[in-house]
């Protein structure tokens, strides 16, 4: 298959980092910082990350280095042992912010309202969480949501299901569903809003196969998404040299990359220090993309981290 060429191969895009993400008390693997990001959402001056192996998510003042508070969003500890928590964490690696409907009459009414999902490759990955912050950034209500009849519905449509990348667009959800090795077409599915937050299976449609850049014989594979205000989206993507869904590996590139409205790859520009970005939030300016992204370190023992990149358009 014919490599895409970048538009930075000579000189890649460096990420600046601002911090290690480091919370307020230990979490299941006995550190007191999150080493499995896997989403990003910027509120103001606020940043909320959620780990894909954690029941929490943490809330970081950007532009400070104390540690993040954490919220939890599901009962119960998860186990220490690596493998065993592997088996059993919900993996929430989508996070995004959901519009406020602004004729319903909600006591308090929140300021933002998020939601936490599940990857859906395993079934203790089918839930999700809809989470309200109030004006002042405190978390006043979690609710849990079964994505169930969701993935039931996609996996009609597509043999391996593992969502990594949701925005919203009028009344739809858009859905990044990433390859492998063994599979590497990107999937971009699009459901009913609505319907979702409903707990029903929202009519899923596949709306495009995604063909993305190679970094030798490996394929980029998304890894989040985030709309950006003139119609086009911000994808960030891995070259991990993995077959599956569930079996993580060496990461040989790392890149983000640009769709127009109808999911055509339009640009892409590899990234340095190669690291496994797994969350981004994005603010298109003047000839440029303000981009905040966090990485998984894909290691209990070492700590995520907090970056900011600069896209030239």
């Amino acid at each position: 298959m014919a490599a895409y060429v970048h538009a930075n191969d000579r000189f890649p895009m460096r990420l600046k980092k601002l911090r290690t993400l480091d919370v307020c008390q230990p979490l299941s693997a006995g550190h007191a910082f999150l080493s499995s990001a896997s989403g990003l959402v910027r509120v103001g001056d606020a940043v909320y990350v959620i780990a894909d192996d954690a029941h929490h998510l943490a809330a970081f003042g950007l532009g400070e280095q104390k540690p993040g508070r954490l919220v939890r969003l599901r009962d119960g500890d998860l186990p220490h042992d690596a493998a065993a928590r592997k088996a059993v964490k919900p993996d929430f690696e989508i996070l995004l912010a959901l519009p406020l409907d602004p004729e319903t009459k909600e006591s308090p009414a929140p300021c933002c309202r998020l939601l936490a999902m599940g990857s859906g490759s395993a079934a203790r990955r089918m839930h999700a969480v809809r989470i309200d912050i109030s004006a002042l950034g405190n978390v006043e209500a979690v609710t849990q949501l079964d994505l169930r009849p969701l993935f039931t519905a996609l996996g009609a449509i597509c043999d391996d299901i593992n969502l990594e990348g949701a925005i919203v667009r009028d009344d739809r959800l858009i859905l990044f569903n990433r390859g492998n090795m063994a599979s590497p077409m990107t999937q971009v599915f699009s459901v009913n809003l609505a319907d979702i937050i409903a707990g029903r299976a929202g009519g899923p449609v596949l709306e495009k196969q995604l063909v993305l850049p190679y970094a030798g014989d490996v394929p980029l594979t998304v890894t989040d998404a985030c709309a950006l205000d003139n119609g086009q989206i911000l994808l960030s993507a891995v070259a991990e040299a993995t077959g599956d869904s569930y079996a993580d590996g060496p990461v040989v590139a790392a890149a983000f990359l640009v769709l127009d409205a109808q999911f055509n790859l339009i640009h892409s520009e590899f990234i340095e220090p190669i690291c496994k970005i797994e969350g981004i939030s994005a603010q298109i300016g003047d000839g440029r993309i303000d981009i905040l992204c966090v990485s998984d370190a894909d290691n209990p023992d070492r700590p995520s981290a907090l970056y900011s990149a600069v896209m030239r358009i």
